[in-house]
């Protein structure tokens, strides 16, 4: 470090000293409530009115922030970056909030009653009487599986954690182990997901059941979050993977001899210990060595036996339709059902004379029993990809109401239902096929992951069952099983069409939707999909919307169909008997359009 360097930070520090306001008594107030909160609801991300402070980087603004709202005169303060208490940054910070709050300060893990940290855990065990402050430089465990803050804080509410296992899945393919280190994700009380950053996966062991407490400070995120005493924290690993911390065989501190302790490269193919407080104290005889435990005997056993999964038995005794829908309207625009009098085929427009509303599907009405499936037929603007997206839940109906009889027997209305749950029944209940595989699939993801994702997310926690089960779902729908670890942005149109539907079948939903699933294929891939849903359904007892414009597929695939024009069904029967003797004039046009 030039002498320049040095006179700038100790100037930074003289700054930072005298100013008063640096960390106000309401900024504390806020802070505490923040934290009082994140001790509540442990693992839960807790936004606070967070400010710039003149700080070197480095230094973590969001954990000095913590620290100095929680510290006290009576406390002694300990800091450490990567485990060394000598660091420029270390011995800066420790006097700042020495200086600043009139607290003492010391290296020796065992006096300190705060200790802020970069990057470790201290070695000697916590007591109940300290709190171990984290300046956080990536809080968002889901930032590497998705760019959407929106999108991340839903995950979150639901408990949505399935791209995350998906990224685990991924690289076991890849590299053969989980390598993520530093961040490893965890799983806090039973219930939110958390990064343990910037803590490396050595020290992710030291916070399950542990008896000291843990607060997270992210200035630039303005987040804190905490780990209470004896809260349960989890690493995420598969049931038949065991967690492994870092670890190089055979080697020892160079300086204490430590062999259970977090080494780090020392140079010339040596280690040494990354605590340096830890390593000063084995090596004057003033550890205690012998209560020293390695992490991986501070984790919980775990029963690592493959788990049996148990398909779920179909209702019995119920009605005897699998999907009923009643009376579906989606109005766009003012007026709702006002709006609905002077459109429709009769009067050759879907707008509203009286609102200018867009009525783009008005009282659809089917029923689907398990083993058959159902065609919805319409040109582009007909309304059957609306009412879909209604059913689905991708809009919200104006009217109607959609029934499923593996739900409550039938009785609940899913339009009624809060989207969360709404979305829960589309991983096992209800899947949906695309007209686009990349709305229905990651296309950055392989084969087996797309499939993984759908098998997570019901709960599958077993890597080598989900591999399994992957394989079997691929083979069927005819993926080569040499390509289930490419990445699906590197498979062609119907290649992809074939994954999205081996995905959509993962947890063998009672009720499968198809939305144009042949649309922009060429006409040889198209027949072989075609070819490959028939052959499903016909082996499988599942009830099945198709939707498309080309009475060909409807043909091909259906028992029953509806036929939709400017928003309404405008006829209804057996597919064959409408493709052989149509009796409305539209049907006839859709008819003769197919025999040419």
């Amino acid at each position: 470090m030039t002498t320049s360097t040095v006179v700038s930070v100790r100037d930074l520090v003289a700054d930072v000293e005298d100013r008063a306001g640096i960390l106000d008594e309401g900024a504390k107030r806020e802070i505490r409530r923040a934290a009082l909160v994140a001790v509540c609801v442990p693992g839960y991300q807790v936004p606070f009115g967070s400010r710039e402070m003149p700080v070197a980087r480095g230094w973590g603004s969001g954990g000095l922030q913590v620290t100095l709202a929680v510290i006290g005169a009576q406390d002694v303060v300990k800091v450490i970056d990567q485990g060394d208490d000598g660091g420029v940054n270390a011995v800066n910070l420790r006097r700042m909030i020495a200086d600043t709050t009139g607290c003492a300060a010391s290296t020796d893990t065992r006096r300190a009653t705060v200790i802020q940290t970069r990057h470790r855990i201290p070695e000697e065990k916590l007591g109940r009487q300290q709190v171990l402050v984290y300046q956080v430089p990536v809080p968002e465990p889901l930032r590497g599986v998705q760019k959407s803050v929106v999108e991340c804080a839903r995950m979150h509410a639901e408990n949505d954690y399935s791209a995350m296992w998906v990224s685990l899945y991924e690289d076991l393919v890849r590299n053969g182990v989980i390598t993520k280190s530093t961040g490893y994700p965890v799983l806090v009380n039973g219930r939110y997901v958390l990064a343990t950053s910037p803590v490396p996966r050595w020290d992710v062991p030291k916070l399950h059941q542990c008896e000291h407490l843990n607060l997270y400070g992210a200035g630039r995120e303005k987040r804190i979050y905490a780990i209470p005493p004896h809260t349960d924290v989890l690493p995420l690993t598969f049931d038949d993977i065991p967690f492994e911390v870092e670890q190089v065989p055979g080697a020892r501190c160079k300086y204490c001899g430590s062999r259970t302790s977090f080494l780090v490269e020392g140079g010339a193919g040596e280690y040494v210990c990354s605590d340096s407080d830890w390593c000063s104290r084995v090596e004057a005889g003033d550890a205690d060595v012998a209560g020293h435990l390695l992490p991986m005997t501070m984790l919980p056993e775990v029963d690592r036996r493959p788990v049996e999964v148990v398909e779920a038995p179909r209702p019995v005794g119920g009605p005897e339709w699998a999907l009923r829908v009643e009376g579906i309207g989606k109005v766009y625009g003012s007026g709702g059902a006002d709006a609905v009098a002077g459109t429709g085929p009769e009067h050759g427009t879907a707008i509203s004379p009286g609102t200018g509303a867009v009525v783009a599907a008005w009282d659809i009405s089917f029923d689907v029993a398990p083993g058959e499936a159902l065609g919805i037929i319409g040109e582009s603007g007909s309304g059957k990809s609306t009412a879909l997206r209604c059913l689905i839940g991708d809009e919200a109906a104006t009217s109607g109401s959609v029934h499923l009889s593996s739900v409550d027997g039938g009785s609940t209305d899913l339009l009624r239902m809060d989207s969360a749950r709404r979305r829960r029944l589309r991983v096992d209940t209800m899947a949906v096929v695309h007209q686009d595989p990349a709305a229905g699939l990651d296309l950055r993801v392989t084969a087996g992951g797309n499939v993984a994702e759908r098998l997570t997310a019901a709960g599958w926690r077993g890597y080598h069952a989900i591999r399994k089960r992957a394989a079997e779902l691929l083979d069927r729908v005819e993926v080569p099983l040499s390509r289930m670890d490419d990445p699906v942005s590197t498979f062609s149109g119907g290649m992809r069409q074939r994954v999205q539907i081996a995905k959509a079948l993962a947890t063998e939903p009672p009720v499968l939707l198809l939305d144009e699933p042949t649309t922009g294929l060429d006409a040889s891939v198209a027949a072989g999909v075609l070819d490959l849903l028939r052959g499903l359904l016909s082996e499988r007892d599942i009830a099945a919307v198709v939707v498309s414009h080309d009475f060909a597929v409807i043909e091909a695939l259906t028992d029953r169909s509806v036929v939709m024009q400017l928003g309404r069904i405008v006829e209804r029967g057996l597919t064959d008997q409408l493709f052989a003797d149509p009796h409305h004039p539209y049907t006839q046009r859709l008819v003769a359009a197919a025999r040419r």
